[in-house]
């Protein structure tokens, strides 16, 4: 059976640099570069991330799912009446993919690389 954690945000940025040091500045919290565009929030008591890649980044605040089978989370959220409103696909770290649930938020599933 999969299980499912909510243990993650993404944050849209138009700018990781200006986020990033105003994370580091308000609240001491360190960062991690995963490429252009996409910096991990380190030391904030849960993962996030500041999402500043072009086409891919969310237009608001995401609560990540963590889980150990995609496949199966797939199968609960549409089962469960969600909507997916984009497909399974690879990021720096693991998979994910977007859906809406029935109240209309949005909200994301991944499985990190083992």
């Amino acid at each position: 059976m999969a299980t499912f954690l909510i243990d993650y945000f993404e944050l849209p940025t138009a700018s990781t640099a200006s986020s990033r040091e105003f994370f580091a500045r308000a609240f001491g919290f360190a960062a991690r570069d995963y490429g252009p565009g996409y910096t991990e929030i380190v030391g904030a008591g849960v993962l996030g991330g500041l999402n500043g890649i072009e086409g891919d980044r969310p237009a608001a605040p995401l609560i990540g799912i963590r889980t150990d089978d995609i496949d199966a989370a797939v199968l609960a959220v549409t089962g469960a009446g969600g909507t997916i409103t984009r497909p399974v696909h690879a990021y720096p770290g693991g998979r994910r993919f977007m859906f809406r649930e029935p109240g209309g938020a949005e909200l994301l599933v991944y499985r990190p690389e083992e």
